[in-house]
């Protein structure tokens, strides 16, 4: 072998040395990451975007204890947990290993309407998906009364809806109608049917509003048509009531003589 031969053979030799051991240093890095990860606990339960859930009932729910593994943490559990309290429409779960942090976050409901009792007392306050959570301590919300409901606390009884389907389509569909402000109160008749009474409107006091069933956003995309045209014009005739049962129809009701 010559002496060039030796030179490339040694520096091959030192080269295939240099690839061996790194590789070893980076399996021997996995193997205690590994490792470090399959010890690590979780020292603390970060709770973020609360208003009205008070973090330590979040945590509570979560089951989550201090020194728990980790890797023993399901986070699509802990979220489900999380979900039934009455204030948490949904919650995310990340583990943060490097600072054995759990972050739970969480999506608040939203307030759409305020269920009141047989004496107009609040009870508890709607989203529009129908699910009911209890009054909060501070912040009130301009919303449309809701009458007619059964008054006891219904979030006691996790995922119940606690609206009818009547009055969930009212809430859904009031947004994009354009009649938001023009709905006070919407009342629930024994039957479950929902009737709106509006805001006054100029010369016109509070108006009954029947909707009937069908096409909800439809009806009170016509409810706000008619209160432009015709709410917003002065006139000496009051309107007492607006039927909207009838489709394609606006059938109104003067206030009865004396």
């Amino acid at each position: 072998m010559t002496r060039d031969q030796t030179a490339t053979f040694g520096r091959r030799a030192l080269r295939l040395t240099g690839i061996g051991l790194l590789v070893a240093g980076v399996a021997a890095l996995g193997v205690l990451g590994w490792q470090w990860r399959a010890g690590a606990t979780v020292e603390r339960v970060a709770v973020t975007g609360t208003q009205h859930a008070p973090p330590d009932s979040v945590r509570r729910l979560a089951q989550v204890d201090s020194g728990a593994v980790m890797t023993a943490v399901d986070p699509t559990l802990v979220a489900d947990r999380v979900t039934r309290h009455p204030w948490v429409q949904s919650a995310t779960v990340t583990p943060h290993w490097m600072y054995g942090t759990l972050t739970v976050a969480v999506t608040e409901r939203t307030p759409a309407a305020l269920a009141v009792d047989g004496q107009g007392r609040p009870a508890y306050y709607l989203d529009r998906a129908g699910y009911a959570m209890p009054l909060p301590d501070s912040a009130g919300y301009d919303v449309p009364l809701v009458r007619g409901l059964d008054a006891e606390a219904p979030w006691t009884r996790p995922d119940t809806v606690a609206a009818p389907a009547s009055v969930r389509r009212v809430l859904a569909a009031l947004p994009a109608s354009g009649v938001a402000g023009l709905v006070a109160e919407i009342d629930v008749a024994s039957d479950g049917a929902a009737r709106l009474v509006t805001t006054p409107v100029d010369g016109h006091g509070a108006i009954s509003v029947r909707l009937g069933t069908g096409d909800v956003p439809r009806k009170l995309r016509t409810l706000h048509a008619f209160a432009q045209q015709v709410l917003t014009t002065a006139s000496d005739d009051p309107i007492e009531q607006i039927d909207l049962r009838f489709d394609g129809q606006v059938v109104t009701r003067e206030p009865s003589p004396g």
